[in-house]
């Protein structure tokens, strides 16, 4: 027999953010596991396994992944679900969805990546608005919002 010890509420932080990390990964795969609904209750179901922790920073940095990959995955199935009648449109979008996967491991952010994605973001956004065209700004928004959502993870611990 052996005895168990209670694990730490930090640890317990640590590794549900691990878990919503890559449940946020395979958010951004073409064909994700869960859908959307699914994904947020579990991001939900995980923030409320620490919600009476004494560990105050546990729960705040396990709320913040949980607000801060929540937000990316709606604007993430928006993106997916957006659509224009221009090819070159599709391609600022497509080239959007595959840099996501750069910024984020299961070990935490990429922040090298994370800066020039954002700044490759901003530049797209320019581009799209010099275009326009009400199919451009409407995807230039989606994209800010992913941008304001993103710039949140410059406050986490580097990879």
């Amino acid at each position: 027999f052996q005895i168990l010890r209670p694990s730490s509420d930090a640890r317990r932080s640590r590794r549900h953010i691990r878990a919503l990390r890559l449940a946020f990964l395979d958010q951004l795969r073409q064909r994700p596991r869960l859908s959307e609904s699914r994904f947020e209750s579990q991001i939900y179901h995980r923030i409320s396994q620490l919600s009476h922790s004494r560990d105050e920073q546990a729960r705040v940095w396990l709320l913040r992944w949980g607000v801060v990959l929540l937000n990316c995955s709606h604007i993430v199935w928006q993106l997916r679900e957006w659509r224009a009648g221009s090819a070159a449109l599709m391609g600022f979008r497509d080239h959007c969805l595959q840099d996501l996967q750069q910024i984020i491991s299961s070990r935490g952010v990429r922040h090298s990546s994370l800066d020039r994605m954002l700044t490759e973001l901003e530049e797209t956004i320019t581009a799209l608005l010099a275009l326009e065209s009400n199919e451009a700004s409407e995807l230039a928004g989606i994209i800010w919002r992913l941008r304001c959502s993103l710039a949140q993870l410059k406050q986490a611990v580097p990879e």
